[in-house]
């Protein structure tokens, strides 16, 4: 059986993706990076992953959890150069 950080790291997924994905979706980890695994396949799905990170910092920036505000956008930084947001039409 493949642990959470085989599955992600066969997957090219970062942990505090999947976490924004458990978050938004209340799945367990396994469930959620089989969805962010998903999402990342369309532009789309990674647009809507971008819309993932971008609600939930501005949840933790109105709840003034400022420890969370800062990790999630440390995370979104990284994914946003790995993942650009997508020219949809």
């Amino acid at each position: 059986m493949l642990s959470i950080t085989d599955l992600l790291d066969f997957i090219d997924l970062d942990r505090e993706t999947v976490q924004v994905v458990n978050r938004a979706t209340q799945l367990p980890d396994e469930e959620a990076a089989a969805i962010a695994a998903e999402l990342l396949r369309t532009h789309r799905g990674i647009y809507l992953l971008h819309e993932m990170f971008k609600d939930q910092i501005a949840e933790a920036a109105a709840a003034r959890q400022i420890v969370q505000e800062r990790s999630l956008r440390k995370a979104y930084a990284y994914f946003s150069r790995k993942y650009p947001i997508p020219h949809m039409l």
